[in-house]
């Protein structure tokens, strides 16, 4: 590598990192992902996060906590992290078609997020509720 070559690489990365941290932090608010995450510069910006999800099922036009047990259980568990790292990023679509395919009488399955975090604004830490609704259609029977 020549010696203009190497100078070149080397301001390209002196630039990559003086605009990465201002760059993560806009991914970090825009889809919500851990600011603890890819080479996360941002995570200085907030206390550490974690998302919290709750599943119900519906059938019958009655709605009732899904008893999450073993594998499902996991499952759970492990998008509630994928949701926390990822933000919006991570998707329920798995999870969801699992909790379809356990059982048959499942007309819906909501899932409840709740996403602590530092309101950026107000510098107070708040709670972030999200509602997820999925109705079964006729590829999940």
């Amino acid at each position: 590598m020549s010696g203009r070559t190497r100078r070149t690489v080397m301001a390209g990365f002196v630039v990559l990192v003086l605009l990465w941290p201002m760059i993560h932090l806009a991914i970090v608010s825009q889809a919500r992902i851990d600011p603890w995450e890819f080479f996360g510069w941002a995570m200085y910006s907030q206390p550490a996060q974690r998302v919290r999800v709750r599943v119900a099922v519906e059938r019958e036009g009655e709605t009732r906590p899904l008893r999450a047990m073993g594998e499902m259980r996991r499952r759970v568990r492990d998008f509630a992290r994928a949701r926390t790292a990822l933000g919006t990023f991570a998707s329920p679509e798995k999870l969801v078609a699992k909790i379809f395919a356990s059982d048959e009488t499942i007309d819906a399955v909501v899932l409840a997020l709740r996403d602590v975090r530092l309101d950026l604004e107000s510098a107070y830490i708040v709670a972030e509720d999200e509602r997820l609704r999925f109705e079964r259609t006729a590829a999940d029977r």
